[in-house]
């Protein structure tokens, strides 16, 4: 064989070998991966060897670790079989693997730390008899004389303004009251079990069970007057720009979001006040994605008379959920109203605020066949983007015709986000910056971090990736409407 073919036979070996294989780093993951395992097993075994008395939570604990082992084993195959299966199938076979492994692993490991942490508390519990029933007893005691009389004024306050939350506002103070009861009965159970070996497992149940209640009592009782709080709120999220940039080697993905808050201060009479507060804050490059397609649209809204976690997520144009039906006619915030043969939506002039609020300067008056294209796609659970045909370019959204007007100065629009419309004007998709909304000119109502009417002015803040200042983080107030 000569030299040549020599050369060309050891190449051809190396190739091959590097192309069986995985990734170094993968495979020096799995090492380390193994060597864990291994150390994990051993603090089982003395844990098993150290605490009798816990069979049931010790084998739960083994079995995960098991399973962890059996991970191993297969991919120790997957790293041995990669070049007859594939690198990529392989790879991706392998790190499958080694988070199942690894979470199985990390399982036991927090089984065994928990079993070892309850057994020296038995331990020391019957060591300490009498020391342990005393906290125990300070703990019934807390529990007992907790104060539930301001919850129970903010409860009945808001079940007469809201009287549609009744039902659960009682069912969740009688829930809050119970627990009271319940301390009461575990502890006349603790005051009357001698402390011994048979009966010490009880006692530390009872223990940690009124050490959580205790808490719980002071926590839920906070919670309770935070839900009846959030029944006076109705806001929107509008999400107001959106950036990304570079920190090192990692994208970073941002918004921005305007939270509107319409607040009851008085709900018979229907006395609001309306405040704003823009901030930009970091996302995941899914959560990103998700309301690319969103810019100008409350992405969230609440309803007065609702907690919080029952806001609708489904992306509209903001102020629509403000309206009232066209069989309502009308209602706190204005009325359908007959202009050129149309049915119009007319904003009561005390709440013109609030239209300048979603809509900025340059409010487009919004006629009940586009109404009623809303109430469609939100009965059918999907975005209104105020299409009137399919072929026709929506209104709102990041490509709508409507935002390419409002939102020209937005850093996602400065970027080339319009770029990708196909309703994109050829002004604005190859020179956003001559959009007469540039940053020379900010709109009116738009300083943030300022009480309406007062002077304001804005401060750098975050990452910088856009070619504008972020401002400050803050609201404005604009006081009491009737």
């Amino acid at each position: 064989m000569t030299a040549r073919k020599r050369y060309l036979a050891v190449a051809a070996a190396v190739i091959l070998a590097s192309c069986g294989s995985l990734p170094r780093s993968l495979r020096d993951e799995i090492a380390s991966e193994q060597d864990k395992l291994q150390q994990a097993d051993r603090q089982l075994k003395r844990t098993a060897d150290d605490v009798k008395d816990m069979p049931d939570r010790l084998h739960a604990a083994q079995d995960e670790l098991n399973r962890a082992k059996a991970d191993g084993t297969e991919l120790d195959k997957v790293v041995k079989d990669a070049g007859r299966t594939g690198i990529e199938q392989a790879r991706r076979r392998a790190e499958s693997l080694l988070r199942e492994e690894r979470s199985l692993r990390q399982a036991a490991l927090r089984d065994s730390d928990a079993i070892e942490a309850d057994a020296t508390k038995r331990r020391d519990f019957e060591k300490n008899g009498p020391e342990n029933l005393a906290r125990m007893k300070s703990e019934y005691e807390q529990i007992h004389s907790f104060d539930l009389t301001p919850a129970e004024k903010t409860v009945q306050k808001a079940e007469q303004d809201w009287p549609a939350k009744k039902a659960d506002l009682d069912a969740r103070l009688a829930s809050l009251k119970q627990l009271s009861d319940t301390a009461a009965n575990q502890w006349k159970t603790a005051e009357s079990t001698p402390v011994s070996a048979a009966t010490v497992a009880t006692l530390v149940s009872i223990d940690d069970q009124l050490a959580s209640e205790a808490h719980e009592v002071s926590a839920d009782a906070d919670q309770l007057k935070a839900l009846s709080g959030q029944l006076y709120n109705s806001w929107d999220k509008i999400l107001v720009d959106l950036d990304k940039g570079r920190d090192g080697m990692d994208t970073v993905y941002r918004e921005k979001v305007k939270t509107v808050k319409t607040h009851f201060v008085d709900v018979p009479a229907k006395k609001t006040e309306v405040t704003s507060a823009e901030n930009w804050t970091d996302v995941s490059a899914s959560a990103y994605r998700s309301v690319e397609n969103d810019l100008g649209m409350s992405i969230a809204h609440k309803d007065a008379g609702l907690y919080d976690s029952e806001a609708v997520n489904i992306a509209q144009p903001p102020g629509f959920a403000y309206m009232a039906t066209p069989e309502q006619g009308r209602n706190q915030y204005g009325y359908w109203s007959q202009a050129g043969g149309q049915s119009v939506w007319t904003w009561l002039p005390e709440y013109f605020l609030m239209r300048e609020l979603f809509w900025g300067p340059r409010y487009q008056p919004i006629y009940i066949n586009e109404y009623h294209g809303y109430q469609t796609a939100m009965r059918s659970g999907r975005p209104y983007y105020g299409q009137e045909s399919p072929a026709a370019p929506p209104k709102y959204g990041s490509h709508g015709t409507f935002t390419e007007q409002r939102y020209s100065g937005s850093r996602y629009v400065q970027s080339g986000g319009f770029k990708g419309s196909g309703y994109a004007s050829s002004r604005n998709a190859e020179s956003p910056r001559s959009s007469s909304f540039g940053h020379a000119e900010p709109e009116p109502g738009s300083g943030v971090g300022k009480r309406f009417g007062s002077g304001g002015g804005s401060a750098p803040s975050g990452r910088q990736f856009g070619h504008t200042p972020m401002p400050r983080p803050s609201g404005k107030s604009f006081g009491r409407r009737r």
